[in-house]
C-alpha cells in the first residue's frame, strides 16, 4: 500500500469523525440537505436549516427582515422579550417538523446507556447514516420501508422508535404503531424508553398540556398517546396474540434474526399479518431490523431480496468501524510501521473505509475471537460477513470482497426471443418500466459485438435447475474474452436466472449464444441425465439442439468419435470435475483472473461451503449455488479453451459447423 496515500486518507477520515456535530445549530448534519441562514434578533442568529423549510414564507421573511422587523411589520406588535420568545418558540416548533435531529436533541430525554444517567438524544455516527436513509424516503413521500442489518452497540432500535414517535407527535394524528421483538422483554425495554420520553416532553410544545399515555380499551400492551390520539402496541414473535394489527400505519420488528419458526407458525406469517394491515403511503413505516443470525432464515432471505431489488425494502447496513466505540489510538509516528504490518484482510478493511485506529482495535479483538466466522458474525465489515453461519466457507471473504467492487447494475433488463427480421436471428425485448426484473430475466452488462469476426470470443455456460418454484434455479452466464488477446482477463457480459422448463431453458441458451456471435455453448448436464429426475429426457433435447446449433460443447473425445461412439453433449459435473472447476474459480478470485459484474453471484459465493464430511461442497442449507456453478464452469472454460481467433468472412460458414469436444479444451 502507498503509505503516503494511506496516512493522508486516514487523517481525512479522522477529521470527519471528529468534526463538529451540533444538532441545535445544524452544523455537521449530513442526514438531510441543509442551508445556512441568518436571522437577526434570535437566540441563534445563524442556523443550518433543512432545505425543505426554504419554501416557508415565514422563514424567508425572518431571514430577510430579522425577528424585530418581522414583529413590527408582519405581526404588528412591539419587539420586546416576551414577543421575541413567542416568535422564537413558534419558529422552533416549525423547525421540529422538518428537522428530526433538532427535535431529538431539544425534546427527548433517554437513559444514557451504561452511564446511569438521563440525557437528551444526540445521534451518533451510525445513527446519522441510518437516519439519512429514512429521511430520503420520507422527503420523497415514499413508504419508509427499511431492512436494517446492524453491528452491535449503536442504538438502531432506539432511533427507529423515536423516529416513529416523532411522526406521531409532529406530523400525524391517529397514526398507530406496532413494536414486536423476539421476546416480550425486548418490547418492554422499548416501551420503557417511550414512557420516559413522553413523561418528560416539554409542556411549552403542547400548549401547556402534559402528554400522557393510557391503556387502549383496557389493554395494557396497547397505549394511547394523549397528544395526537395515536397508539403503540407491544408484542413478541413468541406471543403475538397481544398485537392489535387493525388500523396500523407503522411497524417496528426488532431482532428478527432471532425469530424462530414453530409448528404451524413461521416468522413470515407473523410479519405478513402485521404488515398486511398497513396501507403503504407517505409516512407509513415498515422496519425490519436485527443483527444477523445465520443464513437461510427469514431475515436473511428478506435481506437478499432487498439487495437484489426483489422487494420494496431499502437495505441499510452499519459496519462495526462506523461505531466510535470500536477504535484504539495509534501514534502518528507509528503509522508507517503499522501499515507495513497490515495483512491482506486489514488492507481490505481500509479499502472499505476503516481508519487505522479502527483496524488496530479489530486486530486486538481478533486475538480474543480466533474463529474468523464468529468474529465476522459479531463485528461484520460487510453484510455478507454479517450473515456468516459457518467456518467452512470455500471462498475467502477478502477474495469475494475484491470482485464485488466491480459489480454494477446491468445496462439492460429484459428477454431474448427469435427474430422475424431478415438477417437477424434474435432480438432483445426490454422489460417494461417498473417491472420486477429479478427472476426469468436476462441481465446484460455488455451487449453482443459481432463486428470483430472472432471465433469463440464469447462463451456461454448453463447450470440446469428444477422447474418448480421450490426447486433450484437455472442459470445462464456469458463471458466476453476479447481482452484475453492482449493479456487481459474475461468479463461477465450477461446472466439469465430463473425457473423454466428444461427444453425452453436449452433453447433460450441457444438464442443467447447465437446473439453473442455464435458463442461456444457449454451446458452442465449431469443432473438432467440422472434417472428419476425432472430432466431425464435432456439427452434427447441436447441431441435436437446439436442439429440446429453446431457450436455446442461435447465431452466425447476425438478418439472416441473416431471409434464410432455417440457424442455426449454437455459438461458433466461429478466428483472429479466439480472440485476441478471450483478450485479454479477459487484461484481466479484470489488472483483476479476475471471481472464479475453480477452482485447476486457474490452473495452465493459467500454462502458456498464445505460440508461436514469435508469432501462435498455446496450452498449453505436453504440457499442456492446455481450462479456459482455456472460461473465456475464458465471461468474454467475461458482459460482452458483456445483463445479467440479471427474468422475470415469467406470462412464464417465453417465457424458455424465445427464440433467442440472435450479434447479441444
Amino acid at each position: 500500500m502507498d503509505k503516503e496515500y494511506v496516512i493522508t486518507e486516514n487523517n481525512k477520515r479522522l477529521g470527519k469523525i471528529s468534526a463538529v456535530y451540533n444538532p441545535i445549530t445544524g452544523e455537521g448534519s449530513t442526514s438531510i440537505e441543509r442551508k445556512w441562514i441568518e436571522i437577526e434578533d434570535f437566540p441563534l442568529r445563524k442556523v443550518n436549516l433543512p432545505v425543505t423549510m426554504m419554501n416557508d414564507r415565514q422563514v424567508l421573511q425572518l431571514a430577510s427582515m430579522g425577528a424585530d422587523e418581522y414583529l413590527r411589520n408582519i405581526l404588528g406588535c412591539e419587539p420586546n422579550n416576551n414577543n421575541r420568545i413567542r416568535l422564537w418558540l413558534d419558529f422552533c416548533l416549525k423547525r421540529m417538523k422538518h428537522d428530526f435531529e433538532y427535535w431529538a436533541k431539544s425534546m427527548t430525554i433517554i437513559s444514557d446507556k451504561g452511564k446511569g444517567r438521563d440525557t437528551s438524544f444526540t445521534l451518533n455516527r451510525p445513527q446519522r447514516i441510518y437516519l439519512k436513509a429514512m429521511e430520503e424516503l420520507r422527503i420523497a413521500e415514499r413508504p419508509i420501508d427499511i431492512i436494517l442489518c446492524k453491528a452491535r452497540q449503536w442504538g438502531g432500535s432506539t432511533l427507529t422508535q423515536l423516529y416513529m414517535l416523532w411522526i406521531q407527535l409532529m406530523h400525524k394524528q391517529n397514526w398507530n404503531s406496532v413494536i414486536c421483538g423476539d421476546i416480550e422483554k425486548q418490547s418492554s425495554i422499548v416501551a420503557g424508553m417511550l414512557a420516559k420520553v413522553i413523561s418528560h416532553y416539554p409542556k411549552w410544545a403542547t400548549g401547556g398540556k402534559q402528554i400522557t399515555t393510557s391503556p387502549y380499551q383496557g389493554a395494557q400492551k396497547t397505549r394511547v398517546i394523549s397528544w395526537g390520539n395515536s397508539r403503540y402496541s407491544l408484542g413478541s414473535s413468541q406471543k403475538p396474540d397481544s398485537l392489535r394489527s387493525e388500523d396500523i400505519s407503522m411497524a417496528h420488528l426488532t431482532e428478527v434474526g432471532l425469530w424462530k419458526a414453530t409448528q404451524g407458525r413461521k416468522p413470515e406469517d407473523l410479519v405478513q399479518s402485521i404488515f398486511g394491515s398497513i396501507a403503504s403511503g407517505p409516512y407509513t413505516m415498515k422496519v425490519i431490523e436485527s443483527t444477523a443470525k445465520g443464513v437461510g432464515n427469514f431475515f436473511h432471505r428478506t435481506w437478499l431480496e432487498a439487495t437484489e431489488g426483489r422487494n420494496n425494502f431499502t437495505p441499510v447496513f452499519i459496519p462495526w468501524f462506523s461505531i466510535d466505540l470500536y477504535s484504539k489510538p495509534v501514534a502518528k509516528c507509528d503509522y508507517p510501521a503499522f501499515i507495513d504490518s497490515m495483512n491482506e484482510y486489514e488492507k481490505s478493511l481500509f479499502g472499505l473505509g476503516a481508519t487505522l485506529e479502527a483496524i488496530a482495535w479489530y486486530r486486538d479483538k481478533r486475538r480474543e475471537l480466533p474463529d474468523e466466522w464468529r468474529l465476522f458474525s459479531e463485528f461484520p465489515s460487510t453484510a455478507a460477513e454479517a450473515f456468516q453461519s459457518t467456518g467452512r466457507r470455500v471462498f475467502r471473504t477478502g477474495y469475494v470482497n475484491n470482485i464485488r467492487k466491480d459489480c454494477i447494475p446491468p445496462l439492460f433488463y429484459g428477454d431474448i426471443v427469435p427474430s422475424n427480421e431478415p438477417g437477424k436471428s434474435t432480438r432483445f425485448i426490454p422489460a417494461a418500466p417498473g417491472e420486477k426484473c429479478d427472476e426469468n430475466t436476462l441481465w446484460i452488462w455488455l451487449m453482443p459485438d459481432c463486428t470483430q469476426h472472432l471465433r469463440d470470443r464469447y462463451i456461454v455456460t448453463v447450470d440446469v435447475g428444477g422447474t418448480s418454484d421450490k426447486a433450484d434455479y437455472s442459470c445462464i452466464v456469458v463471458a466476453d474474452r476479447i481482452s484475453m488477446l492482449d493479456g487481459g482477463i474475461p468479463e461477465i457480459a450477461a446472466c439469465w436466472h430463473g425457473h423454466i422448463e428444461h427444453d425452453k431453458l436449452a433453447w433460450k441458451a441457444v438464442e443467447i449464444a447465437r446473439a453473442y456471435d455464435n458463442a461456444l455453448l457449454v451446458i452442465e448436464s449431469n443432473t438432467l441425465e440422472t434417472d428419476g429426475t425432472e430432466g431425464n429426457n435432456f439427452e434427447y433435447i441436447l441431441n435436437e439442439i446439436s442439429g440446429k446449433y453446431s457450436n455446442l460443447y461435447s465431452r466425447t473425445s476425438l478418439q472416441e468419435i473416431k471409434q464410432g461412439r455417440p457424442r455426449r453433449w454437455g459438461f458433466h459435473t461429478n466428483s472429479s470435475t466439480k472440485p476441478m472447476v471450483i478450485n479454479f474459480l477459487l484461484k481466479a478470485l484470489r488472483d483476479g483472473l476475471y471481472i464479475e459484474r453480477c452482485m447476486p453471484t457474490t452473495h452465493e459465493l459467500d454462502l458456498y461451503e464445505y460440508k461436514e464430511n469435508g469432501k462435498e461442497m455446496g450452498a449453505v442449507e436453504g440457499n442456492h449455488d446455481d450462479r456459482v456453478m455456472a460461473t465456475a464452469i464458465l471461468v474454467w472454460t475461458c482459460y482452458n479453451h483456445p483463445l479467440p481467433t479471427p474468422v475470415h468472412k469467406n470462412n464464417i460458414a465453417n465457424k458455424r459447423t465445427r464440433i467442440i469436444s472435450e479434447a479441444s479444451l
